[in-house]
């Protein structure tokens, strides 16, 4: 099957320029001025033509959390201009040994009808007593990487998976070619745990010392820190990868009032000061890549009085990031490196993240025009509820191509599965 898409924008991250694409056997074939024929044509006139984005941070909550599945995870995702997504190991059981790591990729596999709607790949969790499983999943010395990264959470969150021994923090690091870390120092979220609210009970200074832990042990690897929420914390995390997510970035601690547990997340929402500090990291290329922490939780589960942390978030990344683009906040370009092909290299996926002949033919097409009010009722989420309900974004997706197939167009599904991605190590 070959697909032509004509008259588009095409974006990039170095840049951008008009072309006809040719998409041949799921891979990016022609740019060109001239129409060659195809056996489908999408006129893109008057839209941005860009890689899928690769959320490297989700939680489909698959198996055990009732929240989330892959068949509504991956619909919202692709509905949102995701095509490729990183799934983290904090289910029930956990992701944390080689045999839960197959069960989970099985799970995946027979899910949505067929299979998920996007691709995907999983991060692994780390334990204090897991190390050589670890390294057989994501160490040198394994002959094929089979998760993204090795996921260490410094602070505690939903699950079980906690490591505050700062020796396997440092062997792991060592030893596995990418880990990832929630970086939140659990010495300090129990010393303030007697704090009247979340806020309060997981301060700025939690994120700030498990950073400072990780420069002392954790320099001579290669280390992603989830969700940073400051300049102060990008700052300080230099030598390493850096994430943002979207709520740190459009959201602060006053969301709190307004949508009371609803916006309770780890790390918490933090000051205005703290959210702007963070744009200013973000422009000045202080941070390396957009994760959503796509993390939901049930209106039942949310309305407790010890509610858990986590909102929804992979639908309305893409869309949040363009609106703020075209309100001249932050360019194009950036945002495709930041989404798109930032995830791809530092995970080091193969053929995604970028507009180049030979990439793999997963592309977003977005309506700059097209300006509309987030609803949960519109989104896909299993949930039932999105933390920027009535907030009105301009620029949305409208197709999303997975191998060179329409699998989202206008609202509708078409019957096209995502893979396992591979990595190129």
């Amino acid at each position: 099957m070959s697909l032509l898409i004509r008259n588009g924008k095409i974006i990039t991250h170095r840049g951008h320029f008009e072309a006809n694409v040719l998409l041949w056997n799921g891979k990016i074939a022609v740019f060109t001025k001239n129409e060659p024929k195809a056996d489908e044509v999408i006129d893109a006139n008057g839209k941005l033509v860009m890689p899928g984005v690769i959320d490297p941070h989700v939680h489909f909550r698959q198996p055990g959390i009732p929240s989330e599945d892959w068949a509504s995870g991956s619909k919202a995702a692709l509905a949102g201009g995701v095509t490729t997504v990183l799934d983290m190991p904090n289910t029930k059981p956990p992701t944390t040994t080689l045999l839960e790591l197959e069960k989970k990729k099985a799970l995946i596999s027979t899910s949505a009808a067929g299979g998920p709607l996007v691709n995907y790949g999983l991060h692994f969790g780390v334990t204090t007593g897991n190390l050589e499983e670890v390294f057989r999943a994501v160490g040198w010395d394994s002959p094929t990487l089979l998760a993204a990264s090795a996921k260490i959470f410094m602070g505690s969150s939903t699950g079980d998976l906690l490591v505050r021994d700062l020796e396997t923090i440092r062997q792991v690091i060592r030893g596995s070619r990418l880990v990832s870390v929630h970086a939140e120092d659990e010495a300090i979220i129990m010393m303030h745990s007697d704090k009247p609210d979340h806020t309060s009970r997981r301060p700025k200074s939690a994120a700030i010392s498990a950073i400072r832990k990780l420069l002392s042990v954790g320099q001579q690897g290669r280390v992603y820190v989830l969700h940073v929420t400051s300049l102060e914390e990008a700052e300080l995390a230099s030598p390493f990868y850096r994430e943002a997510t979207p709520h740190h970035l459009f959201l602060n601690s006053s969301a709190l009032k307004e949508l009371g547990s609803y916006a309770k997340v780890n790390p918490p929402l933090r000051e205005e000061s703290d959210r702007r500090s963070l744009w200013q990291a973000l422009l000045n290329n202080m941070i390396e890549a957009i994760g959503s922490d796509h993390a939901p939780h049930l209106k039942e589960d949310k309305a407790k009085e010890n509610a858990p942390s986590g909102m929804p978030g992979v639908e309305t990344s893409l869309p949040l990031m363009i609106n703020a683009s075209l309100n001249g906040l932050i360019g194009l370009e950036k945002v495709v490196e930041l989404m798109c092909y930032n995830p791809s290299r530092i995970f080091s996926i193969k053929g995604k993240g970028k507009m180049e002949l030979g990439a793999d033919a997963d592309i977003t097409i977005i309506d700059p025009n097209l300006e509309k009010k987030v609803t949960a009722d519109e989104l896909h989420y299993k949930c039932g509820w999105t933390p920027y309900e009535g907030m009105r974004l301009k620029g949305w997706p409208v197709i999303t191509i997975l191998g060179g197939k329409v699998a989202f167009r206008e609202g509708e599904f078409y019957p096209v599965h995502g893979k396992e991605v591979s990595y190129a190590f």
